[in-house]
C-alpha cells in the first residue's frame, strides 16, 4: 500500500494559534471541537523542580494539570525541534481495502503541542518527548561535517 502526502494546502509559516493536544485515548468524532471552551480554559499549570544529580543544580519545570471525562491529566508543552515542521494530516478518502492507495492532507502546521498522561507526569521517558530528542540525533548522526 502506499500513501501519498499532499502538503499543498499547508500555509507558508506556522500559527501560533494552532496549538495540538495529544490525548492518550481514542475519540470518535472528526469533526471540529471547542477546546478553548471546554478544555483549555480549565487546565491549570504548576512549576515544579527536577530533582537531578546531586552535582547538578535542581531545574524547575511547568506541568499542566487538566480533567478529561472525569480523569485526570498531567501534560507538559513539547516544541518541535529547530528545522522541523510538525503537520496535521488528516486521510481525504479512505481506501476501500488496505491495497489501495492512501492519501493524506495537510490541515495544518505547528511549532509546539501538548502531550498528556493519564497516570504519571510527563517525562524523557515518554514515547513522544524521545521522538522530539531522536530528531537532534539523527541531525548528528547525518551531519556531513563530523
Amino acid at each position: 500500500m502506499s500513501t501519498k502526502i499532499c502538503l499543498d494546502s499547508l500555509p507558508g509559516k506556522s500559527s501560533e494559534e494552532n496549538h495540538v493536544q495529544y490525548l492518550p485515548c481514542s475519540i470518535e468524532h472528526n469533526g471540529d471541537a471547542d477546546v478553548a471552551k471546554y478544555f483549555t480554559k480549565y487546565v491549570t499549570e504548576e512549576t515544579v523542580a527536577n530533582e537531578g544529580d546531586e552535582e547538578e543544580e535542581e531545574e524547575e519545570e511547568k506541568v499542566l494539570h487538566g480533567v478529561f471525562r472525569g480523569y485526570p491529566l498531567t501534560g507538559n508543552v513539547l516544541p518541535i525541534p529547530e528545522g522541523y515542521t510538525g503537520v496535521v494530516l488528516k486521510e481525504t478518502r479512505p481506501g476501500l481495502n488496505s491495497e489501495e492507495p492512501r492519501t493524506l492532507k495537510a490541515v495544518c502546521q505547528f511549532k509546539k503541542f501538548t502531550f498528556w498522561n493519564w497516570d504519571r507526569k510527563p517525562s524523557r521517558g515518554d514515547k513522544y518527548q524521545q521522538a522530539m530528542d531522536w530528531a537532534e540525533i539523527a541531525d548528528l548522526i547525518h551531519d556531513s561535517n563530523n
